[in-house]
């Protein structure tokens, strides 16, 4: 079953790639080292603001390998979020059982928002990742005395630093998830300071991984620039709720027929995990006791078949990811404070001793409340882009991993056992199917009657043709040899590698109109602008100055993808056509 999913997973994410194609801002920035030579820094200009130099190193060797179609530029995030499917399930099996292994699995294969990221040249599949394997290492260095541990959680963490800016998170999440099962657990535990000494080595590491990015930094003006460009779109806690609301009407627009599919399945494992723990429970064969004193009888599975439905009608008014939160949330607290089904409060007082089992899957509980709640908190104080959600809805997959662990200790055995063993004989299978048919039943009618979609296959490749009809228009012009004409790109890095990867060489990026004053007869010199332009009131003001010196050639009618909209726009709102303008210089 994990074998089967894992595949279906994978093949969601390069089916149809061929449709997909560069359009994102940062997507331009990323995928254009390759266009850049030593002398030009080998790196789009700026690169630096936008992201440390790991990801677009890994993009360049890619396409140096497989080209500048599709897969080569989208190879490393498809690999990244292949591998975070495998990974999301030996973690949620590690901490919480078989079970949670399987919930964390189905909602990972089949998320659209992770779909849809896995399929763009940007960071943030990558950065969820390393965040993921990282907080795993670092429990994995709490719990265990070898010291491979504490290296191999710094070498990740730094990984996913010089991935991104913020790949610093796992050193929050430890420490934070540390303290509280230190201060409620100390008397149990022996020599509480090495946890910390630990979690300090995993610093130790992770920043000498990441120092050659900071080095490389100071030739730009060292870190400090980067912090000023960010702070730019923090919108602190004065914006937190407008971010949150945008964010939920965002992950609302991105949800589709796989992300219902998957909360069904849930529903399904959650409805079993129910069942099986009412009957492990009741201490009598279903066989040998009667109707009405079975717990399995028809009108109370009927009832809990309901409750376990609940979370997938729920999605169809709310939305997905909030019914993922509030399972969560439940997953957390009811591993911190309802272990197999038994009130305790994880006091220090040291009167009540639990196995290592237990202290190790209270770390874990721990580290994932860390993860949840800080970045539940931290996450709408920035500016609303849907990307920044990946890392704390793999927090809400494990969360709601935690609460199918919950009910599976409760029931004690996995699910697949509880299942074959409660489904030996023919008469308790149909004491068992009231409870999953009307789930099952449920899920069906959400997927049916919710819009077929699915926002990762939907097309990308609006610039790709329009830079071939730049191209096109050039060679039609009888007065120039389209070859020598030089194409400059003001503000559209997706356009400026969609050209050269047409195999245009003359093209380049411009942060101004100083290329006016250097035209050469021989190379006609071409502006290209686009949305971002339009909305620069720098350029405006530079270009009106000029505007005299420039003859349109063009209008292209740009329609960005979902993707493109939702960072740009208010959710909701009608695609609307964007024109790219082809200007010649005189």
């Amino acid at each position: 079953m994990v074998a089967l999913i894992l595949l279906v997973g994978c093949l969601l994410r390069v089916l149809f790639l061929s449709s997909s194609g560069v359009e994102h801002f940062d997507e331009g920035v990323y995928a254009s080292n390759l266009w850049f030579s030593a002398e030009q820094g080998a790196e789009y200009p700026g690169r630096f603001y936008y992201a440390p130099p790991l990801f677009p190193f890994l993009i360049e060797w890619s396409m140096i390998f497989l080209g500048s179609g599709p897969l080569g530029v989208f190879l490393p995030s498809l690999l990244f979020g292949m591998l975070t499917v495998l990974v999301i399930w030996w973690v949620a099996r590690e901490w919480f059982g078989p079970a949670a292994g399987l919930v964390a699995l189905t909602l990972a294969s089949l998320s659209d928002l992770h779909l849809l990221y896995s399929r763009v040249a940007l960071t943030d599949v990558g950065l969820g990742f390393c965040l993921l394997l990282a907080v795993y290492l670092t429990w994995k260095s709490f719990i265990s005395v070898d010291w491979k541990w504490p290296l191999l959680a710094g070498i990740v963490t730094g990984a996913g630093w010089s991935i991104k800016y913020n790949g610093w998170l796992p050193l929050v999440v430890g420490l934070s998830g540390l303290i509280p099962w230190v201060l409620f657990r100390r008397r149990q535990l022996q020599r509480p300071a090495s946890y910390f000494l630990r979690w300090l080595v995993v610093v130790i590491v992770a920043f000498l991984v990441w120092s050659p990015v900071l080095i490389g930094l100071q030739k730009s003006g060292g870190y400090s620039v980067v912090a000023a460009n960010h702070s730019r779109y923090v919108v602190g806690f004065s914006g937190w709720f407008h971010s949150f609301w945008r964010q939920w009407q965002n992950h609302r627009l991105l949800e589709g027929t796989f992300g219902f599919l998957s909360l069904g399945l849930v529903c399904l494992a959650l409805c079993l995990l129910c069942v099986c723990s009412r009957i492990s429970k009741s201490g009598n064969q279903p066989a040998e006791i009667s109707d009405s004193q079975t717990p399995g009888s028809t009108w109370n599975l009927i009832l809990l078949g309901l409750f376990a439905a609940t979370p997938v009608l729920l999605s169809a008014f709310v939305g997905i990811s909030p019914v993922l939160g509030l399972l969560a949330s439940a997953g957390i607290l009811l591993q911190l404070f309802l272990p197999a089904g038994r009130f305790r409060l994880p006091l220090s007082t040291g009167q009540v001793q639990v196995s290592d089992d237990e202290l190790n899957r209270e770390l874990a509980a721990w580290l994932l409340a860390a993860w949840f709640c800080g970045l539940l908190l931290a996450t709408p104080l920035y500016y609303p882009y849907p990307r920044l959600t990946i890392p704390w809805t793999i927090s809400a997959w494990l969360g709601t991993a935690a609460f199918a662990g919950w009910l599976e200790q409760r029931a004690g055995g996995s699910l697949f056992e509880l299942f074959q063993s409660s489904t030996g004989s023919g008469r308790h299978r149909f004491r068992i199917s009231p409870a999953v048919g009307v789930v099952a039943v449920a899920a069906l009618l959400v997927v049916a009657f919710k819009p077929w979609t699915m926002v990762a296959w939907q097309t990308r490749d609006d610039l790709e043709a329009i830079a071939q009809n730049i191209l096109a228009d050039l060679r039609s012009q009888s007065d120039i040899s389209s070859e020598n004409a030089i194409l400059y790109t003001y503000a559209e890095p997706a356009l400026f590698f969609n050209i050269q990867s047409q195999g245009h060489p003359l093209t380049g990026p411009v942060a101004d109109l100083e290329f006016l004053n250097s035209l050469s007869p021989q190379n006609p010199a071409y502006l290209i602008v686009g949305p971002h332009a339009a909305t620069d009131p720098d350029f405006q003001k530079q270009f009106n100055a000029v505007r005299e010196r420039f003859q349109l050639v063009h209008s292209y009618d740009y329609v960005p993808s979902l993707l493109v909209r939702l960072n740009q726009s208010s959710p909701g709102e009608a695609s609307e056509i964007e024109p790219v303008l082809l200007y010649r210089a005189r």
